[in-house]
C-alpha cells in the first residue's frame, strides 16, 4: 500500500512537471501571434512586390507605407513578447546551475530531463525571436525605402526644369496641341461619364443627390439665420472694451458661419461619391480633389476674417489698423481663390490626361496671377499712426513684406527659367503659412480664453469645477493656467511641424500636411548649412523657449500660487538658466563638441586665467548660493555695506537694491555671501521702530508716556497686537532720557510712522504744558585776541 501511494505521488508530480513544460513550451508563440507574425510577413512580401511598380505614384508610395504600419506594430509587439519570454526561460535554465563536468558525480535523472527540456525551450524562443528580428529589420527597411522614394519623389518632381513660359514655341504648342487635346478629351470624358450613369442607373442617384443638396441647403440657411443672430447680440450687449471671451466668441462664430457652406458642400460630394459608385474612377478622384478645394478654402476665409475682423476693428484678434486688415483679407481672398482655381483646373487635366504643356501652362499663370495680387498689396503701404491700431496680439505684419518679396521675386524667377513646378509650390506653401498661423493664434487665444478667463476665481466655472472636485478655487486656476500652457505648447509645436513640413499639394490629396519633413532630411539640411548654423538655430530656438517659458512662469504660473515675490522669482532665474544651460548643451552636441573635451580644455587653462576669472566663479557661486537659500529675497529690505534699501533684482553674478534715494545700488554676491547682511524683512514685514524723547526734570513722566502711547495707539501702520513700550533710557545733566519701542506693521511705512508720532507728540505736549529739555550746544572754540606788539 506504501509502494502505492509513492507512486501514485511521483504520478501526480510528473503530471504537474508535465502540464508546467507544456505551458512554458506553449509560451513560444501563441496561435493568435503565430497568424499575426505569418500575416505580417505576406504583408512585407506584397508590398515589397508592389515598390516598384508604384515607384513614380506618389500617393501610391504613401498607400503602400500605410499599409505597412500595422504590420510593422505586430511585429514590434511580437519581438517586445518574445524578448520578455527568452529573458524569462534563460533565467529558469539558469537555476538548474552548470552541467556536472566528467568524473563528477551524475545528477538525477529528472534533473537533467527538466535541464534538456527548459534547454530546448529556450532555443526554440531564441530561434522565434531570431526569426522576428530578421522580420522586423526587413519591414523597418521597407518602411525607410518608401520614405526615401517619396522624398526623392517630391524633390525631383519640385526641382524639374520644364519649358519656359517665355518661350515663343511654348504657347504654340499650347494653342496647336494641348488645347484642342484637353477639349476632346473633355468630349469623350463626358460622354463616358453619361454612359456610365445610364449603366449603372445612376439618374435616380443624381436626383436623390439634388435633393440632399437642397436639404443642406436649407439647414445651411437656418443655421446661418441663428449665428446671425447670435453675432447681432454679441454687438449689442458687449460692452466698451471688450472681454477677450467676447472677441473670441465672437471669432469663432464668424469662423463656424464662413467656412460652413464649404466645408458642408465638401462632405455632400465626399457622401455622393463614396456612396454612389456611379461615375469612373478618376472622375471621382476629381470630384474629391474639388470638395477638399472647397474645404480648403472655407476654413482659409473664415480664419483670415476671424482674426482680422475687417469690418469692425472691436473684434479683431490680430492687432492691425483697419485699412491694413481689409487689404489683409482682401488680398489673401484674392490669392485663395486664384491659387485653388489653378488646382481644379490642373486636377480636371490630370484627370483626363491631358498633354503636359497644359500642366505648365496652369500652374505658370497661376503663379503669376497670385504675385500680381501681392504686387498690388505691397505697393500700396499707407501710413498709419499705432494709435489706430486695435487687437489682442501683436503679429509682426512688417515682416511679411521682405518674405513676400522675396517669394514673388523667387516665383517669377522660377516660371521664366523653366521651373514651373517650383514656383507652383512657394505658392502654395506661401499661401499654407498664412492660413495655419491665422488658424494658430485663433485657437491660441481661444486656449488663453477658456483655461483662463472662465475658471478664474469668481467664475461660474470655476465655482462648480471647485465644489465638484472639493479643492479651491485657487487650486482650480493654477490647474487651469498648467493645462492651458501645455495645449499653448502643443499649438505651437503643432504649428511649427506643420508649417516645416512639405505641404506637397496633389490634386485629389487633401491632406498636404502628412510626412512632416519628408521632403528635407535632417542630414541635408546640415549639409546645406553646416553643422556650425544647425548648431546656432538649436541655441537661438532654445533662447526663444526658455524665454517663452520663463516669461509663462513670471505672469501666469508662478502669481497664481501661494509663493512669495522671492521665491518667485528664484524659480524663475533658475529655470532660465537652465534653459540657457540645456540649450548651450544640445548646440554644442550638435555641433560636435564633447562636453568632456570643452571640460578638459577649461581645466588646461584654468591655471593660466584662474586668478582674472576668480572674482567671477566667486560671484556665480555665490549667486547660486543666494538662490538656493535665499538669504535675501527680491523684495526684502537689507542693510548691506552701511546702505540700506530693497532688494530689486537677484542674479547669478550681483544684486540690484534700490536706495531710498531713487539710485540703484550693485553689491557682488560673494559680498552678500561673505559680510554681514542686516535683512529686516526675512521672517515678515513688521519692524521695531524707536522714537526718543528727552523732557525736563520737572516733567510728569507718567503723564508724557499717557499722552504718546495714546497716539501710537491710534496711528493706522502701528500694530494693535503688540502694545507700545515706554522706557526711561537714562538720566543726564541735560534731563530724562526715553525711548518709546513701537510695531510697525510694513518696512516702508517706517519714516513716516516715526514723522507722525513725531508731529502728534510736539502737539500734544504744547498742549498740556509737557516741556522738552534742551540739549546744550556744543563749546565755543576758545577766542585769541590777537597782541599789540610792542612798540
Amino acid at each position: 500500500m506504501r509502494r502505492f501511494a509513492v507512486v501514485v505521488v511521483l504520478a501526480i508530480c510528473l503530471c504537474v512537471q508535465w502540464v508546467g513544460l507544456s505551458a512554458s513550451l506553449a509560451q513560444v508563440l501563441t496561435r493568435d501571434e503565430t497568424s499575426k507574425l505569418e500575416k505580417a510577413r505576406a504583408l512585407v512580401r506584397a508590398v515589397d512586390d508592389e515598390q516598384d511598380k508604384k515607384a513614380n505614384d506618389f500617393n501610391g508610395l504613401l498607400e503602400l507605407r500605410d499599409k505597412l504600419e500595422p504590420a510593422v506594430d505586430d511585429i514590434g509587439a511580437i519581438v517586445s513578447a518574445l524578448q520578455q519570454r527568452v529573458a524569462s526561460a534563460t533565467a529558469q535554465l539558469a537555476e538548474f546551475g552548470t552541467v556536472p563536468a566528467a568524473g563528477s558525480p551524475a545528477e538525477s535523472p529528472q534533473i537533467a530531463a527538466d535541464r534538456a527540456a527548459r534547454q530546448k525551450l529556450a532555443d526554440e524562443l531564441s530561434a522565434q525571436l531570431r526569426g522576428a528580428r530578421a522580420l522586423q529589420v526587413q519591414a523597418d527597411q521597407l518602411w525607410d525605402e518608401l520614405t526615401d522614394a517619396r522624398r526623392a519623389l517630391f524633390n525631383s518632381r519640385i526641382l524639374d526644369h520644364q519649358e519656359s513660359l517665355l518661350y515663343p514655341g511654348f504657347w504654340t504648342n499650347f494653342a496647336r496641341i494641348g488645347w484642342p487635346d484637353l477639349t476632346e478629351r473633355i468630349a469623350d470624358e463626358l460622354r463616358e461619364i453619361k454612359q456610365s450613369i445610364d449603366e449603372k442607373q445612376g439618374w435616380s442617384a443624381l436626383l436623390g443627390t439634388a435633393v440632399l443638396i437642397l436639404a443642406v441647403i436649407f439647414g445651411l440657411m437656418l443655421l446661418e439665420r441663428w449665428l446671425q443672430r447670435r453675432r447681432r447680440a454679441i454687438k449689442i450687449f458687449a460692452a466698451d472694451p471688450l472681454a477677450r471671451s467676447v472677441i473670441i466668441r465672437r471669432a469663432l462664430l464668424t469662423f463656424v458661419m464662413l467656412s460652413m457652406p464649404f466645408i458642408a458642400a465638401a462632405l455632400v460630394i465626399w457622401f455622393t461619391g463614396s456612396r454612389f459608385d456611379i461615375v469612373p474612377d478618376e472622375v471621382n478622384t476629381f470630384m474629391l480633389g474639388v470638395a477638399g478645394a472647397s474645404a480648403v478654402y472655407g476654413v482659409a476665409n473664415g480664419a483670415a476674417r476671424a482674426v482680422f475682423a475687417p469690418i469692425s476693428q472691436r473684434f479683431r484678434i490680430i492687432r492691425a489698423d483697419d485699412a491694413t486688415a481689409r487689404r489683409a483679407v482682401v488680398t489673401l481672398d484674392l490669392m485663395l481663390i486664384v491659387y485653388i482655381l489653378g488646382m481644379i483646373i490642373l486636377g480636371l487635366i490630370q484627370a483626363v490626361s491631358a498633354p503636359v504643356v497644359l500642366t505648365i501652362a496652369t500652374t505658370g499663370v497661376t503663379s503669376i496671377i497670385v504675385v500680381a495680387i501681392a504686387a498690388v498689396m505691397l505697393t500700396r503701404r499707407p501710413k498709419v499712426d499705432e494709435s489706430a491700431r486695435h487687437g489682442l496680439i501683436a503679429v509682426p505684419l512688417h515682416l511679411l513684406r521682405p518674405v513676400l518679396w522675396v517669394a514673388g521675386v523667387l516665383v517669377i524667377g522660377a516660371v521664366a527659367f523653366g521651373y514651373t513646378a517650383l514656383a507652383g509650390f512657394v505658392i502654395g506653401r506661401t499661401l499654407a503659412t498664412a492660413v495655419i498661423i491665422c488658424l494658430s493664434v485663433m485657437i491660441y487665444v481661444a486656449i488663453d480664453v477658456i483655461f483662463h478667463d472662465a475658471i478664474a476665481p469668481g467664475q461660474p466655472a470655476n465655482v462648480a469645477l471647485a465644489g465638484s472636485f472639493g479643492v479651491r478655487p485657487s487650486t482650480v486656476d493654477l490647474i487651469g493656467t498648467i493645462v492651458a500652457g501645455s495645449l499653448r505648447v502643443a499649438v505651437v509645436a503643432s504649428t511649427v511641424l506643420v508649417l516645416l513640413s512639405p505641404w506637397g499639394v496633389e490634386f485629389g490629396n487633401v491632406n498636404p500636411f502628412v510626412d512632416v519633413f519628408f521632403g528635407l532630411r535632417f542630414g541635408d539640411l546640415r549639409g546645406w548649412i553646416g553643422s556650425a548654423g544647425i548648431a546656432l538655430m538649436l541655441f537661438t530656438v532654445g533662447l526663444l523657449g526658455t524665454r517663452l517659458f520663463v516669461t509663462w512662469l513670471d505672469q501666469q504660473l508662478l502669481p497664481r500660487t501661494a509663493l512669495n515675490d522671492g521665491v518667485r522669482h528664484s524659480i524663475s532665474t533658475i529655470a532660465g538658466y537652465l534653459g540657457f544651460i540645456l540649450a548651450l548643451s544640445i548646440a554644442l552636441a550638435q555641433a560636435g563638441v564633447q562636453l568632456q573635451n570643452v571640460a578638459l580644455v577649461a581645466s588646461a587653462l584654468s591655471v593660466g586665467i584662474g586668478f582674472g576669472l576668480q572674482q567671477m566663479v566667486s560671484n556665480f557661486v555665490a549667486g547660486l548660493i543666494v538662490l538656493a537659500e535665499r538669504p535675501i529675497r527680491v523684495g526684502d529690505v537689507i542693510n548691506v555695506k552701511g546702505e540700506e534699501g530693497k532688494v530689486a533684482k537677484i542674479s547669478v553674478r550681483s544684486t540690484e537694491i534700490l536706495l531710498g534715494e531713487n539710485s540703484t545700488l550693485i553689491v557682488p554676491n560673494s559680498d552678500i555671501i561673505s559680510s554681514v547682511v542686516k535683512n529686516r524683512s526675512f521672517n515678515d514685514n513688521t519692524h521695531r521702530t524707536t522714537l526718543k524723547f528727552i523732557f525736563t526734570f520737572q516733567t510728569d513722566i507718567d503723564a508724557a508716556f499717557a499722552i504718546l502711547q495714546g497716539i501710537a495707539k491710534q496711528h493706522r501702520d502701528v500694530l494693535a497686537s503688540v502694545e507700545p513700550k515706554l522706557v526711561v533710557a537714562r538720566i543726564t545733566e541735560s534731563g530724562i532720557e526715553t525711548e518709546m519701542h513701537v510695531m510697525c506693521d510694513r518696512i516702508a511705512a517706517m519714516e513716516g510712522l516715526r514723522s507722525d508720532i513725531y508731529r502728534a507728540a510736539l502737539k500734544a505736549f504744547r498742549a498740556n504744558g509737557i516741556e522738552l529739555a534742551s540739549t546744550p550746544p556744543p563749546p565755543a572754540a576758545p577766542s585769541v585776541s590777537p597782541q599789540t606788539p610792542a612798540q
